[in-house]
């Protein structure tokens, strides 16, 4: 049996991986039992104290948690996107991913999905999907003029493409774009430059929503790339004022 030596940590990040491996090749069971404590210390011929670490690791990654007590064993969990995301966004940062590599990022990214919903647009539900987010965007423009919860069109476009990756990605890139605005903000932006930004991100989401429900993909692509375009210029200006 392997123990708790200098190897431990590599030993434990192996069985870990082996762990992580067992469950996506069984199609992610949420709430299945790989084992028990016991059982798996057997199957592997590792220490409690190396098992407990690949445990740790697996509770850190989010895909599984032992839980104690009769009845209990190794149980599969659903990752939390939200940490994933996090970790790479910071692992972007730790890159020197800049301003410009994200919004160029971005800009490809999203410009791909409105091809991919255009070949879905008119179906009734795609349309009210994104109908019923215009309606709460001019909801939110009238209460306060804020531009924070815009991003929700972007975000219900990846989302239709039907590529859970490209979803992912974009929300990324938007987390990280949101962050270098905020870190070269030295004061909030005066209410009527928000709400003058939040009246612009609508009329363009509302245009490429009509350009994708009339079958016009030119159109919903060109609209997007100028919206995405203007919303680039507006973060590296901001960007800029750091330096």
């Amino acid at each position: 049996m392997a123990g708790d030596n200098g190897d431990g940590v590599k030993l434990a990040e192996q069985i870990a991986e082996q762990i992580e491996q067992r469950i996506v090749d069984a199609g992610w069971p949420i709430g299945e039992i790989i084992g028990s404590e016991a059982s798996l210390i057997e199957q592997f011929g590792v220490s409690r104290g190396v098992l407990r670490e690949a445990v740790r690791l697996l509770e850190h990654h989010g895909t599984a948690r032992m839980r104690r007590g009769p009845g209990g064993g190794l149980v599969v969990e659903a990752p939390p996107a939200r940490a994933v995301r996090r970790a790479a966004a910071l692992y972007l940062r730790y890159r020197r991913a800049d301003v410009q590599t994200v919004v160029e990022a971005r800009r490809a990214l999203e410009l791909s999905c409105v091809r991919m919903v255009a070949q879905q647009a008119r179906d009734p539900q795609v349309a009210d999907r994104l109908r019923r987010i215009l309606d709460a965007e001019v909801e939110v423009t009238k209460a306060s003029g804020s531009t924070r919860f815009l991003r929700s069109f972007h975000l219900e476009l990846a989302d239709l493409s039907g590529n859970s990756a490209i979803g992912l990605f974009a929300e990324i890139l938007m987390e990280l774009q949101s962050e270098f605005v905020n870190e070269a903000r030295r004061q909030p932006a005066s209410e009527e430059v928000v709400t003058a930004d939040a009246h612009a991100s609508h009329r363009a989401h509302l245009a490429i929503y009509n350009a994708l429900i009339s079958g016009d993909v030119e159109r919903a692509t060109s609209v997007m790339a100028r919206h995405l375009d203007a919303i680039s210029k507006w973060t590296l200006e901001y960007a800029d004022r750091q330096h």
